[in-house]
């Protein structure tokens, strides 16, 4: 009896043994089995941050590089001042204008969206007429512009002064007051006019950022 009863003890021991051997075996792998589970999720998310980042920082520097706004002569006109000028005794020059104007832009859809700012020096000599004329433009979207353009005129006249404005030449924004989106990029700029208004057309160059 005592015999039977130890190999009994001996069997039931095996089989605690074994069962707990299972339950640790199925422990590990569950465990195992988790972390794979949180380690893709884990992942997965860093892969769609990734990807959503990605498609941010594209949405950004997608921007439009063609911009085109206009002005009415007629404001010039009605803003007009004029500085006295002469020619000192001797001088070559017959007689002289210096007139200053600022008038509204406007963007494509007829909204008011800026200033346009502008100098006119006018010097009648034998050989024509000449023009020196400093341009400035401010846009409300940020965009500030500067540029020069030597000009020969026919007359005097005020309209004919605003005319004088059309050239195509290289602008950078290098003037930076409050945010300017567009600070250090450069654009072809056309201006062109015609019996009523003056028309503005940047177009982006070079690297965009």
């Amino acid at each position: 009896m005592l015999i039977k009863q130890d190999a009994g003890m001996r069997q039931f021991n095996f089989l605690k043994k074994s069962c707990m051997r299972l339950f640790l075996l199925l422990c590990v792998t569950f465990i195992y089995s988790s972390h794979t589970l949180y380690g893709d999720d884990t992942v997965g998310n860093g892969i769609f941050k990734n990807v959503e980042a990605s498609k941010d920082k594209k949405s950004k520097n997608v921007q439009c590089t063609t911009q085109t706004y206009y002005l009415y002569i007629a404001d010039f006109g009605q803003s007009f001042i004029e500085i006295v000028t002469a020619p000192p005794a001797g001088s070559s020059t017959i007689q002289a204008t210096y007139l200053a104007g600022r008038a509204p832009i406007y963007n494509k859809n007829n909204q008011e969206f800026g200033t346009c700012s502008a100098s006119f020096l006018c010097m009648q000599t034998a050989d024509g007429i000449f023009t020196d004329i400093s341009n400035f433009l401010s846009i409300d979207n940020g965009l500030i512009v500067s540029w020069f353009t030597p000009s020969t005129l026919i007359n005097l006249e005020i309209d004919n002064f605003a005319n004088g404005m059309v050239t195509e030449c290289m602008v950078t924004a290098t003037t930076k007051v409050g945010v300017n989106p567009f600070y250090g990029q450069t654009f072809n700029l056309v201006v062109s006019s015609d019996n009523e208004k003056i028309y503005f057309e940047f177009t982006r160059t070079g690297t965009i950022f």
